[in-house]
This record gives structure tokens, C-alpha cells and sequence, in this order.
């Protein structure tokens, strides 16, 4: 089945089914109401309603309020759906906003951290290739212990007996021969 699709009603035929809606339910008396005779039917649906006979006119009148109530709430739905949709949009569109605003500042933030001196030193080891820190690592600098070309000796594992070590000593810290 094909639901039709919805389209707004004429103003005048709103006008016409409220007022029809309002004097259908206004006739409608409970003389067990302490409200004088006067009182709204029971909530359509409910087991209060349920129990009314068929042909009790509160049962037709609650009938007749739920149904003015499902027309009002459809003909105020496209405004409504508008409002909350432009809320939606504007919270939306307020969070995006802080957060590129946080991005921003963070970037920003970076940037000026990245300006000093430390910075341009951590810029220059990295944009050296390896082999050209390797090299640099290797050099002396102004205070390194100097080291020394004499042989080593040292005891051989096995006999215990002195032999000479024919390897120089920034060698064999960097596990190469001499």
C-alpha cells in the first residue's frame, strides 16, 4: 500500500476541523465529575476509556481529542522538523568550529615551540642521513677521552694465558677490526 505523501492543508479547512473537533468534545458532560458536571473524557486508549460503553459520547469525544491532537501535531511536524534541524545544524556548526579552532591553536602552538633553538638543532640532526651522523658521532669532540692505538691484553679464556688484542679501541667499541 502507498502511503500519499504529506502536503500542507488549507488554513481555512484547519479552521473548520478544530472548531467541528472543539464542539464535538464541549457537549460532552460527566455528572460523576467533581468538576461540576463538567470534565474531559477519559485518555483514548486507556482502561478507563475501554470501559466506557460503545455508545457513551465520552468514549466518541476522546476519540475526537486524540484525533485533533495526531492533526495539530502533523500539521505543526514540517516547522517543527525545521526548527529542530536548524538547531541541530547551528550546534553542529558551533562544534565544528571550536574544533578547528582547537586544531588551530594547537598547530599554532607547535609552530612557536618548534622556533626555538632546541628545535633547530633536533631540524638539523634529522635532516642529515644516517651514515652522515654515523660519521659525525664518530669524530671527536672537545672534552671525549682520546683513547689510545696501544695493544690490549687480556687473559684467554680458555688458558688463561696473556695474548695481545691487535685491535684499537674505538674499533672494538664500534664491533669493527682494526
Amino acid at each position: 500500500m502507498k502511503v500519499p505523501r504529506w502536503t500542507p492543508a488549507d488554513p481555512a479547512a484547519i479552521t473548520a476541523r478544530k472548531s467541528w473537533a472543539k464542539a464535538m468534545a464541549a457537549h460532552i458532560t460527566d455528572p460523576t465529575s467533581p468538576a461540576g458536571g463538567k470534565a474531559r473524557p477519559p485518555i483514548y486508549g486507556s482502561p478507563c476509556w475501554a470501559a466506557l460503553a460503545d455508545d457513551d459520547p465520552r468514549k466518541l469525544a476522546a476519540a475526537v481529542i486524540a484525533a485533533e491532537c495526531w492533526a495539530t501535531d502533523l500539521d505543526e511536524l514540517p516547522d517543527r522538523l525545521r526548527r529542530e534541524l536548524d538547531t541541530l545544524h547551528a550546534a553542529y556548526t558551533d562544534a565544528a568550529e571550536l574544533r578547528w579552532t582547537e586544531a588551530f591553536e594547537e598547530a599554532r602552538q607547535i609552530a612557536r615551540s618548534s622556533a626555538t633553538p632546541a628545535a633547530f638543532a633536533l631540524r638539523a640532526h634529522y635532516a642529515k642521513t644516517q651514515a652522515e651522523r654515523i660519521t659525525e658521532a664518530r669524530r671527536p669532540r672537545p672534552g671525549d677521552y682520546p683513547g689510545h692505538r696501544d695493544h690490549l691484553h687480556r687473559n684467554h679464556p680458555n688458558t688463561g694465558h696473556q695474548y695481545t688484542d691487535h685491535q684499537h679501541t674505538d674499533a672494538v667499541q664500534d664491533g669493527e677490526a682494526a
